[in-house]
C-alpha cells in the first residue's frame, strides 16, 4: 500500500550539524556472525564503543544511563555502551541534526507509527533505520507491538512495554451503590445516572489541560471505530476513509459529549487542570476519572479519604459486543542504519528484551514500563491486568494520534473544548476540522 510522509520530515534534511558529541560507532569492522554471542561472551574480538541516545530526565540509578551500560559490559566484555539522555525537545532537535549529518547514535529512541518527529514510520521511510524483523526480541514482543513499529512489511523498532488509557474508579462508592464494572456503553451510562441521582459526581476531568480529552475519546474510538476497520488510519492517508464518515468519529464525539450534556463529567472541567482533577478523585469527590497507566502513582496516592481503586476500559461497545482497550506500545529502541556494528547492536537488544536476562529483569524492576511478556508480568500493578489480557488477546488498539500527523489531535481538542464550552461548535464542525487539518499536514 502506498504510504505518505509528513512535511515535518523535510526538516531532517535541512538542520545543521549538532554540537553534541559522543555519537556514532568509534571503531571499524565487525567480526560477529549471525549466531550472536560466542562462548566467551564476546560478539566481537575488538574492543568497541557503541552509542545510544534517548529522551527523558536522568534520575538516580537511572536505567538507561547507568544500569543498562553496566549490564551490557558484564554480558559483552568487549563492548562499551555510552548513553546520552536528553529532555524531549532537546532530543528531537539533536536527533534530526545527527541524522542529517550522518553521525547518528547506534541506538535511538523511536515512537510507534507516525507519532512525533521521531516516528518509526517517518524514519524508516527516510532510510534511517535498520530492519529488525529477524530478531528474537521482535517475536517475543508479539504482533500488536510489531505492527506498531512496522513500515512496508518490515519491523524497525522494539516496543518498550505497554501504556494504557482507562477509567479509574472508586470501588467503595461503587459497592455502596450496588454498582458493578460496566461491560457496555448502556451499562456505563446507567452507572453514571445512578451515581448522579445519589448526589455523587460520576466523573471528574481536568479539561483546562485539553490533552486529557484524548483520555476518554481514544477509549471510545477503540470500541467504535477500529473493531469495524482496523485499517481506518492507514486508509485516511489514501483518501479511502475520512474523519467525516458517518458512524466513525461523529459517533465517538457524540458519545463523549453525552457525558458532558448529562452532567456526568463535572461541569467545571474546563476550569480544572489535570492535576486538580486527579486530586479531586483522590479526595473522593468523584467516583471516576479517565487517565493513563502513566499516572497510576498520582491516582493511587493518599488523599482526604481512604478508598480502594479499580481500573477498567471505558466500554464504548454495544451490548453483546466485545470490549476493546486503548493500549499503546511504548516508544522503544531502533538501530541507526548507518551503524558499523549491526550484529553487535542486535545482540544487545536481543539480550535486553529476551524476557529473562539480568538486563531484562532490571528493566522490568525499574518500574518504567508495564512489561507484556517474560519476567515481571506477575509484578505489574494488578490494576492493569484486564488491559494486558485484552492486549494479549488482540482486543486492544493503539492511541489514535500515533497514526495521525501531529496537530490533528490538537484541532480535535480545541474544537471539542469549544463545543462543551457552549460556543456553538457542533460535532460536524469537529470532524470537518479534523479532516481539514489532516489533509493540510498529510501530503504526498
Amino acid at each position: 500500500m502506498k504510504r505518505k510522509k509528513f512535511l515535518a520530515l523535510a526538516l531532517v534534511l535541512t538542520l545543521t550539524v549538532s554540537a553534541f558529541t559522543g555519537c556514532g560507532s568509534k571503531s571499524n569492522g565487525s567480526t560477529a556472525d549471525k549466531s550472536g554471542t560466542k562462548e566467551d561472551g564476546k560478539v566481537t574480538e575488538e574492543n568497541i564503543t557503541l552509542t545510544m541516545m534517548y529522551s527523558g530526565v536522568q534520575t538516580e540509578n537511572d536505567f538507561e544511563t547507568e544500569v543498562l551500560p553496566k549490564l551490557v559490559k558484564e554480558k559483552f566484555p568487549n563492548i562499551t555502551l555510552e548513553v546520552t539522555k536528553l529532555p524531549d525537545d532537546q532530543y528531537y532537535t539533536a536527533l534530526k541534526t545527527k541524522l542529517a549529518s550522518g553521525e547518528a547514535p547506534d541506538i535511538i529512541l523511536v515512537q510507534p507509527k507516525n507519532a512525533g518527529s521521531n516516528s518509526v514510520i517517518g524514519l524508516a521511510k527516510a532510510g534511517y533505520l535498520l530492519d529488525l524483523s529477524d530478531m528474537n526480541a521482535i517475536k517475543l514482543a508479539g504482533d500488536s507491538a510489531s505492527e506498531s513499529f512496522s513500515y512496508d512489511g518490515k519491523v524497525y523498532g522494539i516496543a518498550s512495554g505497554a501504556t494504557m488509557l482507562g477509567t479509574y474508579y472508586n470501588k467503595d462508592i461503587f459497592a455502596a451503590n450496588n454498582l458493578e464494572v460496566p461491560t457496555n456503553w448502556d451499562e456505563f451510562l446507567n452507572v453514571c445516572e445512578v451515581l448522579k441521582n445519589a448526589g455523587i459526581q460520576p466523573i471528574v476531568m481536568g479539561d483546562k489541560d485539553s490533552y486529557v480529552l484524548q483520555f476518554g475519546l481514544y477509549q471510545l474510538a477503540a470500541n467504535v471505530v477500529y473493531p469495524k476497520n482496523s485499517s481506518y488510519d492507514d486508509q485516511l492517508g489514501e483518501g479511502e476513509t475520512k474523519f467525516t464518515d458517518e458512524g466513525t468519529w461523529d459517533k465517538v464525539l457524540e458519545m463523549y459529549n453525552t457525558l458532558y450534556e448529562k452532567g456526568y463529567i463535572i461541569e467545571s472541567s474546563l476550569g480544572l487542570g489535570a492535576t486538580q482533577a486527579i486530586q479531586k478523585f483522590v479526595d473522593g469527590e468523584a467516583a471516576m476519572t479517565f487517565d493513563g497507566s502513566f499516572n497510576v502513582n498520582a491516582i493511587t496516592a493518599k488523599g482526604a479519604i481512604d478508598f480502594e481503586r479499580g481500573y477498567f476500559p471505558l466500554p464504548g461497545n454495544a451490548a453483546g459486543e466485545d470490549v476493546y482497550a486503548s493500549v499503546a506500545p511504548g516508544a522503544g529502541p531502533a538501530i541507526y542504519s548507518g551503524t558499523k556494528y549491526p550484529d553487535e547492536v542486535k545482540a544487545i537488544l536481543d539480550y535486553w528484551y529476551d524476557g529473562e536476562s539480568d538486563l531484562y529483569k532490571a528493566y522490568a524492576d525499574s518500574g518504567r514500563v508495564v512489561v507484556t511478556y517474560g519476567y515481571g508480568t506477575d509484578k505489574n500493578n494488578p490494576l492493569f491486568t484486564s488491559f494486558l489480557d485484552l492486549y494479549n488477546e488482540g482486543k486492544a488498539f493503539y492511541w489514535c494520534n500515533q497514526a495521525w500527523p501531529a496537530g490533528v489531535e490538537t484541532e480535535m481538542q480545541a474544537l471539542f473544548s469549544e463545543m462543551i464550552g457552549g460556543q456553538g461548535t457542533k460535532v460536524t464542525d469537529i470532524t470537518n476540522g479534523m479532516q481539514m487539518k489532516f489533509e493540510e499536514l498529510y501530503t504526498e
